[in-house]
C-alpha cells in the first residue's frame, strides 16, 4: 500500500531512496530540536567532544565512510568531488572514504533503490527529491548536527530552511546553480546602445530588447519568457524569504499583488517585442532556415536567460562578444543541489563533517577553488555546472573575502561581479528537490501558465483558476504525504 501511494504522489518524479553503510558504530547525538539556530560555541565544542578532551569524537576513531554524487560514474575522469574527497582524507586521516558510482542523473534512483536492497548504499549522497526519500525513512534527522555547527550561521538566509520537512532537517543545500541572464554585446553595439551595467533594472533590461529588436532581420530583443514567473515577482515583492513562483516557506502566494504584477508587465512586453516567446520548430525553418537554430547561441537574441549547466556547453560555441549578468533588479533564479546523511549511517558525526566539507566548509570552499585552478584543464567538463557557495564568510583582517573573492570563474567578467554575488545571495530558488510537494504544484498549474507566456491568455483572467487549483494541489499533496510518513 505504501509503495501504491507513493506512485500516486510523486507521479513523473524520480523515486529516490538513500541510506548509508559504515563499518564502525558511534554514539547516539541525535535530539528532538528543531530549531534552525546554532547553539553557543562552548555548547557546541561539547557536542562534537563528549569525552571533552579537546579532540572531537569522529576524529578520535577509524572510520570508514562512503559517498556518492551523479557526476561520479566513471574512475577514468577527474571530478571535484575526488579531489576534495583525497583532500579531506588528508586532513582526516582517520577517515577514508570511498566514492561509490551508482549511475547518471536520469537512473539515480533506480539505482540507489537497487543498491538499498542489497544494504551498499551510501553514507553520504546527493538527493533527488527530499519527497522521495523520507517515506522510506533513509535520511537520517540531522537536525542536532546543523544545529551545533557555529558555522551554519553564516549560511544565507534565503537557504537557511532548505532541506527541512516539520520542523526536521533531513538534507542540505550544496550549491548554488545560476541561471544566467546573457547580453550579445555584439547585437547591442550595432544598435548603437552601450552594454549596461551589471546592477541594471527590469524596465533598463526591456528598454534594451526593444531596441534591439528587428523582425526584418528576425533579430530577437529578449528570447523566452520564463523569468517573468522565476525572478521578477520576487524582485518585485523586495521578500528575502520567497522562493522563485512565490512560495513562502508555506505556501504558493499565485494570488500576491507581485505576481498579477509581473505577469501584466509580461502581457505589455510581449506586446511592445521587449521580450519574444521561444519559437517553435516550424517558425525557426522560416526564419533561420533551420528547426535546430537557437537564436540565443546561434547570435540572434540580444538578452536571454538559460541555467549555467546548459549554458556551459555552449560557451565555446558563442561566435560573437558576449557577457553573463545577474537579474536585473538582484535576485537571479537559481537551482541548489541537495544532499543528506543516511539514516543508517553508523558514523553519521564523522559523516556530517565530510557533508559540510564538500559543501559550505570555509576550509573546504577555499580547497575547492584552489583544486579547480589546478587541475581546471583535466576536469570533466560535465561534472562543473559553475556552482556558487551558499555561505559568506565575510571579510577577513585583510580585507579579502577568502570565498566570495576567489571564485575561478573569472573569465567571463559578470561571473564574478559584485552584482551577481549579491543577486545569488538573494537568489529566486527554484526548491523543487527540497520543497515538498513543488513539482505537484507546478504539474497542476503548468497548463495556465503556458497559455499566459505563449500570450494566449491572460493572467487576470486565469488567475482565480491558478490560485484554487493550486492550492487544492498542494493542500491533498501534503495530506496524504503526513499520512504516508507516519
Amino acid at each position: 500500500m505504501k509503495k501504491f501511494l507513493i506512485t500516486i504522489l510523486t507521479l513523473s518524479i524520480f523515486l529516490l531512496v538513500g541510506c548509508g553503510a559504515s563499518t564502525t558504530t558511534t554514539k547516539n547525538n541525535t535530539s528532538k530540536s528543531t530549531t534552525s539556530k546554532s547553539k553557543t560555541t562552548s555548547e557546541n565544542d561539547k557536542f562534537w567532544d563528549q569525552d571533552e578532551n579537546g579532540i572531537p569524537d569522529w576524529q578520535e576513531r577509524e572510520i570508514n565512510l562512503t559517498y556518492a554524487t551523479w557526476q561520479y560514474n566513471d574512475d577514468t575522469v577527474v571530478i571535484i568531488d575526488s579531489l576534495m574527497i583525497e583532500a579531506f582524507m588528508e586532513k582526516y586521516p582517520n577517515i577514508h572514504v570511498t566514492m561509490l558510482p551508482i549511475g547518471e542523473y536520469y537512473e539515480w534512483d533506480a539505482n540507489l533503490q537497487a543498491k538499498a536492497e542489497v544494504g551498499e548504499l551510501p553514507d553520504v549522497f546527493l538527493v533527488n527529491r527530499l519527497e522521495t526519500a523520507l517515506p522510506y525513512k533513509l535520511l537520517a534527522d540531522i537536525t542536532e548536527y546543523y544545529n551545533h555547527d557555529d558555522d551554519t550561521k553564516f549560511i544565507f538566509e534565503s537557504v537557511q530552511h532548505s532541506g527541512m520537512y516539520d520542523g526536521k532537517r533531513y538534507a542540505i543545500p550544496t550549491f548554488i546553480y545560476p541561471y544566467y541572464f546573457f547580453v550579445n554585446l555584439d547585437i547591442l553595439t550595432n544598435n548603437g546602445i552601450s552594454a549596461p551595467s551589471y546592477d541594471w533594472s527590469w524596465d533598463q533590461m526591456e528598454a534594451i530588447a526593444q531596441a534591439c529588436y528587428n523582425e526584418s532581420e528576425h533579430i530577437v530583443g529578449q528570447y523566452g519568457t520564463t523569468s517573468y514567473k522565476r525572478e521578477l515577482p520576487k524582485i518585485l515583492s523586495g521578500n528575502p524569504s520567497w522562493c522563485a513562483t512565490t512560495f513562502d516557506g508555506e505556501k504558493f502566494n499565485f494570488d500576491s499583488p507581485y505576481f498579477e504584477a509581473a505577469f501584466e508587465k509580461l502581457t505589455n512586453a510581449l506586446k511592445t517585442h521587449a521580450v519574444t516567446r521561444t519559437y517553435d520548430e516550424e517558425t525557426l525553418t522560416t526564419y533561420y532556415g533551420n528547426p535546430t537554430y537557437q537564436p540565443n547561441y546561434d547570435g540572434s537574441a540580444a538578452i536571454w536567460c538559460d541555467p549555467s549547466w546548459t549554458a556551459k556547453d555552449y560557451f565555446e560555441k558563442m561566435s560573437f562578444n558576449w557577457d553573463v549578468y545577474p537579474a536585473p533588479g538582484g535576485s537571479t533564479c537559481a537551482n541548489t543541489d541537495i544532499a543528506g546523511v543516511s539514516s543508517t549511517c553508523a558514523n553519521k558525526d564523522a559523516a556530517y563533517q565530510l557533508l559540510k566539507w564538500l559543501s559550505y566548509s570555509e576550509e573546504g570552499l577555499i580547497t575547492r577553488f584552489e583544486l579547480y585552478e589546478d587541475y581546471s584543464d583535466i576536469l570533466f567538463k560535465s561534472a562543473n555546472n559553475y556552482p556558487y557557495p551558499i555561505v559568506d564568510y565575510g571579510i577577513d583582517k585583510h580585507g579579502v573575502n577568502k570565498i566570495w573573492d576567489n571564485i575561478p570563474y573569472n573569465n567571463v567578467p559578470g561571473m564574478t561581479s559584485p552584482q551577481m554575488i549579491n543577486s545569488l545571495k538573494n537568489a529566486a530558488l527554484l526548491s523543487n528537490k527540497e520543497t515538498v510537494g513543488w513539482d505537484t504544484v507546478e504539474n497542476s498549474v503548468g497548463e495556465y501558465f503556458t497559455m499566459i507566456m505563449d500570450g494566449t491568455d491572460t493572467f487576470a483572467n486565469l488567475k482565480e483558476t491558478i490560485v484554487n487549483v493550486a492550492k487544492q494541489a498542494y493542500d491533498e499533496y501534503i495530506e496524504a504525504f503526513n499520512e504516508l510518513i507516519k
